[in-house]
């Protein structure tokens, strides 16, 4: 098994054996999702809409990868197949460029198209009944949370998607620093021991490396290292987050 597979086989491993929503999972996903993008065989398309489809696949990725069993001797094979017909990647794709798509996605109703027309609706009286059979009215109906458990669900996971999304373009700044912010970052007289490598080992790497490990490597305190990295390196990576958008799923 080459080099290449074996970064996959390591994420794939992390991500079937460690707790769903755990951060070494959520690691896992995102550099598994970003080395997807490129794998030979992956179907694609110059659709405008296609981030769109490769986005609801990689939903649902997240939520069928414990399933994964390679099925090639080939593991990057394997898993281009797998999304492909699975996931139903290479069918969603094809349907990109089927004449009838716009009427079909317009009849398809999903939690979110219906929110997004029920928006665009012109807005009704709290106290007219909603229809000539039914008394109900708008407040009353308001009163239930089921519209309101909706939105927020809505709200939940797009910025999910969006967060995935976040943390891929966040392992790529890390590991080309193209300001070099973070090779700037080290302690004292450690410039060997920056924030890129710092990242590196103990963020991107599965399983991560350990400070005391590092601090022995880079011969420095292990105090010194906690506090640079805690002080300094995080918050710096937190101001880059940050600036790509991020936003707590707690905060909506």
């Amino acid at each position: 098994m080459n080099e290449p597979e074996q970064r996959l086989k390591a994420l794939i491993d992390a991500l079937q054996q460690y707790k769903r929503g755990s951060l070494t999972w959520r690691k896992a996903l995102n550099q598994l999702i970003l080395e997807i993008q490129h794998l030979p065989g992956l179907a694609k398309s110059s659709h405008p809409d296609y981030y769109e489809v490769l986005d609801d696949t990689f939903m649902r990725l997240a939520n069928e990868i414990e399933d994964f069993e390679p099925q090639h001797s080939s593991l990057t094979t394997s898993l281009v197949a797998w999304i492909n017909g699975k996931l139903r990647l290479k069918y969603a794709v094809r349907d990109l460029h089927n004449p009838n798509r716009i009427k079909q996605t317009t009849s398809r109703k999903t939690p979110q198209r219906e929110f997004r027309e029920q928006g665009r609706k012109t807005p009704l009286s709290l106290d007219v009944p909603l229809s000539r059979d039914s008394s109900d009215t708008f407040a009353e109906r308001l009163s239930s949370p089921s519209l309101w458990e909706l939105q927020a669900q809505i709200e939940r996971d797009m910025q999910q998607q969006k967060n995935i999304r976040i943390g891929i373009k966040l392992k790529q700044y890390i590991e080309e620093d193209p300001d070099g912010i973070l090779r700037k970052c080290h302690p004292g007289d450690y410039p060997r021991c920056h924030c890129q490598v710092l990242s590196q080992r103990l963020l991107l790497k599965i399983p991560p490396d350990k400070l005391t490990t590092l601090a022995k490597e880079f011969e420095i305190n292990y105090n010194t290292l906690n506090w640079h990295w805690k002080n300094k390196g995080l918050p710096l990576l937190q101001s880059v987050v940050l600036d790509f958008g991020y936003r707590r799923n707690s905060e909506l």
